[in-house]
């Protein structure tokens, strides 16, 4: 849970699609490929970015079939199905070795209608048991229990 002393505020995506509440603290900007990344702005350990991506599945239960495809194709990273909020994520953890550094990246994925987003928190593995890191892990939670989808279709871009 995110600590009384930090409060949250609301961010709401482009066209209105989807809504979170992040530490207050944290800043947020947008990337060249319209991703949402925000970092703690008081010197934190790691780097959210929310990423809007096409669900290629149609029919009612389009979502569905998208998160099973997921849970799938992750098993060797112990998957797990989670409830957040109104929402089902596939919920995993990767190792991920980049120029001689290894990162941990903590994924979430949901969906609705045609769209699915994509939620990471990254941090460089040597630092992710750190006071800092693990505080901004459980903000985590709170954010991605915080999504909410603002209308009944995709609308965004």
């Amino acid at each position: 849970m995110i600590p009384t002393n930090n409060p949250t505020q609301r961010f709401v995506s482009l066209y209105g699609f989807f809504s979170i509440n992040h530490p207050q603290h944290w800043k947020q900007e947008t990337d060249a490929s319209g991703h949402y990344i925000f970092s703690n702005d008081t010197g934190g350990s790691g780097v959210v970015r929310i990423i809007v991506l096409d669900n290629e599945y149609e029919g009612e239960d389009a979502a569905k079939k998208l998160l099973e495809e997921v849970y799938n194709q992750n098993k060797d990273f112990d998957p797990e199905l989670l409830a957040a909020g109104n929402n089902r994520f596939v919920q995993f953890t990767k190792e991920h070795d980049v120029a001689g550094n290894t990162f941990t990246v903590y994924y979430w994925i949901t969906a609705h209608a045609d769209k699915a987003i994509l939620i990471t928190y990254t941090v460089q593995t040597s630092l992710k048991d750190l006071p800092a890191a693990i505080t901004e892990r459980e903000e985590m939670d709170t954010l991605v229990a915080s999504l909410e989808f603002m209308h009944g279709t995709a609308k965004h871009g």
